[in-house]
């Protein structure tokens, strides 16, 4: 458990006191019955191959490491541990090695955002989603997310965006039809059926990354647009994203034409303002 602890820590430590995630070390067996999941599980899609090595693994020499739950009424809430417990299901398990710690909602809440969200392994849908509940339902700020996570607020921003999608191209992203640069690369087009097409290409194995930023652009250019100027203005573009970390769109040629900057936020739009400024 204290490696467990040590891998969270500097995550969790900036939001949480060290107390609470030391407090409660004594483990026992609770019943599964009585154990409910945590509402705030931001995983959807669970690896099928990885599940079924844990759930053998389970079934030939138990659980190893403990849940993490709360009490909650008569019975208990899940906290962190979410693929075991399903494993431990499936195996028939009627107790589960528990450690239970007294926390609030907002800290249980914040725990399982945040233990989940280090987890490589997640997609980058599921991600965002983690994150815009810590963002409407904590009042976290971009920057705040990145400083608990170790990532710049642009790299979170743009995770964020991710949303902006269709359902439907979500969850292309979820099942690893489509790449998270591919997805980010769609939000720059206007229609739904436009994205749909682009998807259908890229799965098609015709547009990778650039391929699809080009074609995006190409697709918005002028006419008297070359691919001399396609090739400049999508690296002045990539300069300026990462200057002024938002998204950017130039048009029309190197004589005259306009450089568009895009917000979707108020937090967005006042960090550009002073960017600019």
């Amino acid at each position: 458990m204290t490696k467990e602890v040590q891998r969270l820590g500097k995550g969790l430590e900036a939001l949480i006191p060290r107390s609470i995630l030391t407090a409660g070390k004594t483990i026992i067996a609770l019943p599964v019955g009585s154990i409910k999941p945590n509402p705030y599980q931001p995983r959807r899609t669970f690896d099928a191959s990885g599940m079924k090595t844990l759930v053998e693994s389970i079934r030939q020499h138990g659980l190893n490491q403990p849940i993490l739950v709360r009490r909650v009424g008569t019975g208990y809430e899940l906290i962190a541990g979410e693929r075991r417990f399903r494993a431990c299901q499936e195996v028939g398990i009627d107790l589960v090695p528990s450690i239970i710690k007294n926390v609030s909602d907002q800290e249980s809440l914040q725990l399982a955002l945040i233990e989940n969200l280090e987890r490589q392994d997640l997609n980058a849908v599921e991600i965002a989603r983690g994150y815009q509940r810590l963002v409407a339902e904590f009042g976290y700020t971009h920057q705040s997310i990145a400083d608990v996570f170790g990532r710049s607020r642009s790299a979170v921003s743009n995770t964020i965006r991710l949303l902006n999608l269709p359902e439907s191209i979500q969850s292309e992203v979820e099942s690893g039809d489509i790449s998270e640069g591919h997805a980010r690369t769609l939000l720059s087009l206007e229609s739904v059926d436009e994205m749909v097409e682009y998807v259908s290409r890229i799965k098609s194995g015709k547009l990778n990354v650039r391929q699809i930023e080009h074609a995006v652009s190409s697709k918005k250019e002028s006419p008297a647009g070359n691919s001399d100027q396609l090739e400049l203005f999508s690296g002045l573009e990539s300069q300026l994203e990462s200057r002024f970390n938002a998204k950017v769109q130039i048009r029309g040629k190197q004589t005259s034409g306009k450089i568009t900057f895009y917000y979707r936020s108020q937090e967005e739009f006042n960090s550009l303002l002073g960017r600019l400024s």
